[in-house]
């Protein structure tokens, strides 16, 4: 598949999806456009309203799986499967500038675990089988400032049932954010879920990063502008 052609596929996705926002940054670069054509068809999972992911089937072999939703340039979902070689791990991000750099990741570093998604990530967590997710990792996505926008906000009233299903009992959902009125949301969002209990891992407040954290050029770009960032994290409960 050519970069154009995948380009054309992903645009006509859109037509029955809830993805906002920009595709492409910029033109393109010919490395860029080259890991598309040449990395991207092997890495790619697709998903659809009404399909199943067998992730055990499509990837085998490893002890958990984690999901990063909009991993933006790639950095942190790269390095934690670096980190970790034994988990599986799952990008999902429509923006294909950010899918281009990690593809670069996943080549420099040689990685054999991790697989990605082009596409919203509703239809991504709707197609996830039951309690399959050993961790769920959304760092600063994108607020939505707008209140005629909030509905846009990937955590929400409407996203956390599905974020519950696919998480194993004990799993994690790790967010973070630079936006305070969106950590506030967060917040308000979970204190509905009596299956998610707030887990501070020996943190004294939300403002500490936690520990074994890497900081993306994006979140450092926050860091410079002097905005406070809150690191959330939920685990879990069976009840």
């Amino acid at each position: 598949m050519t970069y154009q052609n995948a380009l054309n596929n992903f645009k006509m996705a859109q037509h029955h999806r809830k993805i906002w926002g920009r595709k492409i940054a910029r033109p393109l670069k010919i490395n860029q456009k080259r890991l598309l054509e040449e990395e991207l068809p092997s890495l790619q999972l697709h998903v659809d309203f009404g399909k199943t992911l067998n992730l055990k089937e499509l990837m085998p072999g490893f002890e958990g799986y984690t999901l990063e939703i909009g991993f933006g340039g790639g950095e942190h979902l790269a390095w934690r499967a670096q980190q970790s070689p034994a988990q599986a791990f799952i990008g999902c991000e429509p923006f294909i500038t950010g899918v281009a750099g990690l593809l670069g990741y996943i080549e420099d570093a040689e990685l054999e675990n991790v697989r990605v998604v082009i596409d919203d990530a509703r239809v991504l967590l709707q197609s996830l089988p039951d309690a399959v997710l050993d961790r769920i990792f959304i760092l600063f996505p994108d607020p939505w400032h707008k209140k005629r926008h909030h509905k846009r906000r990937i955590v929400s009233d409407e996203t956390i049932a599905d974020l519950s299903r696919v998480l194993k009992v004990g799993g994690e959902l790790v967010m973070a954010t630079d936006i305070q009125d969106y950590a506030d949301w967060m917040q308000d969002v979970l204190s509905k879920c009596p299956e998610f209990l707030p887990d501070q891992h020996g943190r004294e407040s939300v403002y500490q990063r936690p520990e074994h954290w890497y900081i993306t050029r994006y979140e450092q770009k926050g860091i410079n502008a002097g905005r406070q960032a809150s690191y959330l994290a939920y685990k879990k409960q069976s009840f």
